[in-house]
């Protein structure tokens, strides 16, 4: 597994653990602030992942694939960055609405009852 594949994994798995966390009972507004930040984080580097994958997906050579369904390797290199692109121009947008959502909660505060 190359270094790439190796850090994508263990950042699906650290998603993973994020999603089982969400079985327990719900977060404030304020504790949401900080969940949001990471995944805006997140969205914000994922274009940059994505045209990576869409750049060497462009530069492969058909030649030296086999399509499983006897179809021309090059038609499939061609979707999958096809839909690699389409995924990359919603992930920006993604990304947009968490960062709107992020400045939006933190906005808020807790009112504390005094002592």
């Amino acid at each position: 597994m190359s270094r790439l594949a190796a850090a994508v994994a263990a950042t699906a798995d650290q998603l993973r653990a994020a999603n089982h966390a969400t079985v327990r009972g719900p977060i404030t507004a304020t504790e949401a602030y900080d969940v949001v930040g990471h995944l805006d984080d997140l969205a914000h580097r994922l274009p940059q992942l994505l045209d990576f994958l869409i750049r060497s997906l462009r530069r492969a050579d058909a030649v030296e694939y086999f399509d499983d369904r006897d179809s021309p390797s090059e038609q499939a290199l061609c979707r999958a960055y096809g839909h690699l692109d389409d995924t990359r121009h919603h992930a920006a947008e993604m990304a947009a609405h968490l960062t709107a959502a992020h400045n939006q909660l933190g906005h808020l505060g807790r009112h504390h009852p005094e002592d």
